[in-house]
């Protein structure tokens, strides 16, 4: 059974709206991970309960696998009176599971700041506030924009697990496809295209950024 170009190019509509979801779900969970990583990194270097109850957080989520996670949110939630879509449900679970490892990566870019800069800010009399925001966050950037491009690129790789609990994304669609023509290789070539372009699409742009705020 050769490949079939013209059953491949008919794959593209559904597959490109297939796309649109994924996309949905790896934007709104890219910007819950960064700002869970966020609270995160600064809540660990808060003081002791908030590196206490941040360091169980991110060693619970990071040793655990994301499909646990995933399902654990969908089902166990509800029990609790606490219902959400699919969507929701997907969005929250790459928002909680890769915000733990930008939390370690942002810490690591705020460990990368002179100290003095910030013993300086403070005794400017700048509340924590003010310092992490004006002096920490905008030189943390430069040492984490290449890594926090990494797990971007790594959670739009993910959503398609957030097919099982019937969010139609992708993968999913292809899979459809392939179920209802019994051909496989077209639907998950064109999906597999998808994620190679929006893949390199977002490391450029994670490279234009670099180059923005590189150092002179």
């Amino acid at each position: 059974m050769g490949f079939d170009t013209a059953y491949f190019w008919s794959l593209w509509p559904a597959i490109l709206q297939g796309s649109l979801m994924t996309l949905l779900a790896a934007a709104l969970g890219s910007v819950g991970a960064v700002v869970t990583g966020l609270v995160l990194a600064l809540g660990r270097r808060s003081g002791r309960a908030g590196l206490v109850v941040g360091t169980v957080f991110t060693e619970a989520i990071r040793l655990s696998p994301f499909l646990v996670q995933l399902y654990f949110l969908y089902f166990v939630l509800p029990v609790y009176g606490v219902v959400l879509s699919a969507l929701t449900v997907g969005i929250l679970a790459l928002s909680l599971h890769f915000g733990a490892f930008l939390g370690e990566v942002f810490g690591a870019g705020i460990d990368a700041v002179p100290k003095g800069q910030i013993e300086a800010a403070k005794a400017l009399g700048l509340s924590r506030f003010h310092y992490n925001r004006l002096v920490v966050l905008p030189q943390m950037l430069r040492f984490v924009a290449a890594p926090t491009a990494n797990y971007m690129i790594s959670l739009l790789k993910t959503t398609p697990y957030l097919g099982v609990v019937g969010v139609p994304e992708m993968l999913g669609v292809a899979f459809d496809k392939a179920s209802d023509s019994f051909r496989y290789v077209e639907p998950l070539t064109a999906a597999g295209i998808l994620f190679l372009v929006y893949s390199i699409a977002i490391g450029g742009v994670a490279r234009v950024v670099e180059r923005k705020i590189r150092p002179l």
